[in-house]
């Protein structure tokens, strides 16, 4: 046990000012009980959700703002000295296709359109999986198709599709930059636990035309067997990347990439042509 109460020998932990880091009262005041502080703020949505209910080790992300301040000083302050105020949110963006939506991230400036029945996430939630290696992979800006369709799967989906990066000096290239992205998730999140390594095909790279100035990116799609054992599987797995070229975001030394992940070889699958004109509609936020 800590604070008022305890043996005299153990630590107390008090409230700091968390900018200054200096008591917030006197030497003198530390006898006083604790007060019980609660947090008048609403809880944030910021989440890690794992997505189309395959098998991958999960990552939990700091995505959100929140803060605890602790340390052996005075008693603390008042609740609303401890409630961070939530970020401005960008201005609402209309889409670019006409009854789609568009979906947008707190961690890259790009936004882009999905039909009306996928589910937007908050822009601030993130999806990451790490590879057998160690290496994590996420997405921000994400949107999923049927999401929760599984019972067995408690935040199963069909499709999702968000923002990724890959450095510059990992490829030579733009289209190996969209290749590598496709084989790194497919690795990450349809590999067994125990490393195994799922089946995949990949296709040949395309030029599509974004919004953003008639900027040419690149496609390519990896098709996958998944080797996890899924409540709901499906066949196989579309994994489709389309990065943009360096000069869409200049200086960031990233190549930003659109990834779509959708199950394939089911009734009601997301087409190709549907993955190509979300690739399409990305433009600047």
């Amino acid at each position: 046990m800590t604070g008022p109460g305890g043996r005299s020998d153990e630590p107390r932990l008090w409230f700091v000012d968390p900018f200054t880091g200096q008591p917030l009262e006197s030497e003198a005041e530390r006898t006083r009980p604790i007060p019980v502080v609660r947090d008048t703020a609403p809880p944030r949505r910021s989440r890690l959700l794992p997505t189309l209910g395959v098998i991958g080790l999960v990552i939990v992300l700091a995505v959100g703002t929140t803060a605890t301040y602790q340390a052996r000083t005075a008693t603390p302050p008042s609740a609303e000295d401890f409630v961070l105020p939530d970020p401005v949110m960008p201005t609402r963006i209309g889409p670019v296709i006409a009854g789609w939506q568009p979906v947008l991230s707190d961690d890259h400036p790009l936004v882009f359109d999905v039909p009306p029945d996928w589910t937007i996430e908050e822009p601030d939630v993130a999806v990451g999986y790490e590879t057998p290696a160690g290496e994590l992979v996420t997405l921000q800006g994400v949107a999923r198709y049927r999401r929760d369709f599984c019972p067995g799967s408690e935040l199963s989906a069909r499709a999702m599709a968000g923002f990724t990066t890959i450095d510059e000096g990992e490829v030579d290239g733009i289209a190996q930059a969209a290749e590598e992205t496709t084989l790194r998730w497919a690795e990450a999140a349809y590999g067994s636990i125990g490393g195994g390594t799922p089946k995949t095909e990949t296709g040949a790279a395309g030029p599509v035309t974004v919004l953003d100035g008639g900027t040419i990116a690149t496609a390519v799609t990896t098709t996958v067997v998944p080797t996890s054992d899924d409540p709901c599987p499906a066949p196989s797995v579309a994994i489709t990347a389309i990065a943009l070229p360096l000069r869409a975001l200049p200086g960031s030394g990233r190549y930003h990439v659109l990834l779509v992940l959708a199950d394939q070889g089911i009734p009601g699958a997301i087409a190709r042509d549907i993955v190509l004109k979300m690739g399409g509609s990305i433009r600047r936020e």
